[in-house]
């Protein structure tokens, strides 16, 4: 295969030339995208991959796709909305070190919700948005992830919310810009992602995305789903998402599914220092205590994993915080997300 350099990747072109049925290319059969890597020149005369298998897995998920360029013209056109170029080190700077570094570890990702749609609908980002969300398989979380971005100088970890096997999310914050990573978590025919405020826990529905493809944003390549539309119909309600919404937009998948149990919800919440410590003073305390049942005095050093011994509770509250059943609350309003989502995450809240 010839790989042409293009931006910060390379292309891999699809083949053009007429060949015999019985030919079957392993390379050519469609536009591809692979990451730049290092490679060495082969005695006869051609470069290949130093590290070949973190090749040939990036190139399972290479097949390229284009933005939506007649889109992104109404967007500027007829909505005026254009990419502002002056925030970009402050918020896309960091989106694309997220990205390489989840490469590196092997771990599949996508861009989900508003970024997938800034990609597709605008060719870039959102512009009135101030966060990121990437999905990734949750049949592949190891604390390499975790660690990888404690105390990262980048963009460090913030805060962890779910358990590891339940509506794992990380919150990763500059100071300026929020980028989520959510799991998406297989059931049956479909996977989904957990979305919580504070004890009740809420379910998007995805696809399977048993294949992921890549896309280029802003120079660089990302994964995305193969489908992006479809995709984006399930997030958003079939073609609602064309027309831009700076607040007030609804996921038409998500629904609710339970609330956290007293014992559980001391495990869900681990908020991190910029230094990539374990928060312990009072904020941290409060921040689950003001929502438990119990006298919350500190936090167990458990990483988002109930212990497999017994748990004992601490004294019970004189004045119930939860006393409202899980039946009474799946009667709620379901709440509305908007760009304030990553604002308010820095402070610990969310809507």
């Amino acid at each position: 295969a010839i790989l042409h350099k293009y931006n910060s990747y390379y292309l891999i072109h699809k083949n053009t030339l007429l060949l015999s049925n019985d030919i079957h290319l392993s390379y050519g059969d469609k536009l591809r995208a692979v990451e730049h890597m290092e490679n060495e020149l082969h005695d006869y005369l051609f470069y290949y991959p130093q590290n070949v298998s973190h090749f040939l897995w990036l190139y399972k998920t290479s097949e390229f796709l284009y933005c939506n360029r007649e889109l992104a013209d109404k967007m500027e056109n007829e909505f005026h909305l254009y990419q502002n170029r002056s925030r970009f080190n402050l918020t896309f700077m960091p989106t694309i070190y997220v990205a390489s570094v989840l490469d590196k570890l092997e771990k599949h990702y996508w861009l989900a919700g508003g970024a997938l749609l800034g990609w597709y609908r605008h060719c870039g980002l959102i512009p009135f948005t101030d966060d990121a969300d990437f999905g990734l398989y949750a049949e592949e979380y190891d604390e390499s992830i975790r660690n990888s971005f404690l105390g990262n100088p980048v963009i460090p970890l913030w805060s962890a919310l779910g358990l590891a096997n339940d509506s794992l999310e990380f919150r990763l914050f500059t100071g300026h810009w929020t980028l989520d990573l959510f799991w998406a978590y297989r059931d049956g025919d479909h996977r989904w992602f957990g979305f919580q405020i504070y004890r009740t826990k809420y379910r998007r529905t995805l696809p399977l995305l048993e294949e992921l493809c890549s896309c280029d944003l802003f120079g660089h390549r990302f994964s995305i789903p193969c489908s992006p539309t479809d995709y984006l119909d399930g997030e958003y309600g079939i073609d609602k998402w064309r027309t831009p919404l700076e607040k007030n937009y609804r996921w038409t998948n998500m629904k609710y599914h339970s609330m956290w149990n007293d014992i559980s919800w001391m495990y869900v919440v681990r908020l991190y220092t910029p230094n990539g410590k374990l928060r312990t003073d009072k904020f941290a305390i409060e921040w689950v205590s003001n929502h438990f049942n119990y006298s919350f005095t500190s936090i167990p050093s458990f990483l988002n994993v109930i212990p497999n011994g017994p748990v004992t509770l601490p004294a019970l509250n004189t004045n119930l915080i939860n006393s409202i059943s899980a039946k009474q609350n799946s009667s709620r309003k379901m709440p509305q997300l908007t760009i304030q989502r990553g604002r308010q995450q820095q402070n610990g809240t969310r809507s």
